[in-house]
């Protein structure tokens, strides 16, 4: 069976959003809520790779993003 295709982000775009992060420019959001809402993922008609990134935070959603995207 076919491994699904991975979504790219360019890595400076990705260290980007990181150190916003960090800087706490996105309060009262959880990080995968904030990396879907940064990266305007909404938009993208298929979903089904993006199932439970908008509720995750910390570690897990950081797992979910690397098994998702593919950073280049």
């Amino acid at each position: 069976m076919d491994k699904p295709l991975r979504l790219e982000i360019e890595s400076a775009a990705y260290a980007d959003f990181l150190s916003l992060w960090r800087q706490g420019k996105f309060q009262s959001q959880r990080l995968g809520q904030a990396f879907y809402n940064h990266f305007r993922l909404h938009q993208l008609s298929d979903q089904t790779h993006l199932h439970g990134l908008y509720e995750a935070d910390g570690e897990k959603a950081l797992k979910l993003i690397s098994s998702v995207f593919q950073i280049k």
